[in-house]
């Protein structure tokens, strides 16, 4: 057996290119907007039921941590949808190349930087 490879499985020390990061972002934005829909879908079915639950749905969007958590979860929505467009162009055999992927990256995060700036403001 071959000693020689190197050892450090240290995560912190590599560098991700740019492409790598946001897949990576991709796919944890989508189970973090898996987990957050349920939410939604709560306070959503909460405020049909009644008039007291939309009294109460209202009543809790004005606290400051819900209406963070509600753009945490509009945030990472808006940015997996992003993402998703972007990857369904690379499958069509837009922006395959190295550099290719390196730009549409970089238009990715700030696009969705755009957009959640915009949903913060809508939000508050």
């Amino acid at each position: 057996m071959n000693d020689k490879r190197p050892t450090n499985l240290e995560l912190t020390t590599f560098k991700y290119p740019l492409p790598a990061i946001t897949s990576l972002l991709h796919r944890i934005s989508g189970v973090f907007i898996f987990a957050g829909v349920a939410l939604m879908l709560y306070l959503l079915d909460l405020s049909l039921q009644s008039e007291s639950g939309f009294g109460l749905v209202v009543e809790l969007l004005d606290n400051l941590f819900v209406k963070l958590l509600a753009w945490a979860v509009l945030a990472g929505l808006l940015f997996h949808l992003i993402a998703g467009i972007k990857h369904l162009l690379m499958d069509m055999g837009i922006g395959e190349t190295l550099k290719g992927g390196v730009i549409g990256a970089s238009i990715t995060i700030a696009l969705s930087a755009i957009a959640m700036i915009i949903a913060g403001i809508w939000i508050w």
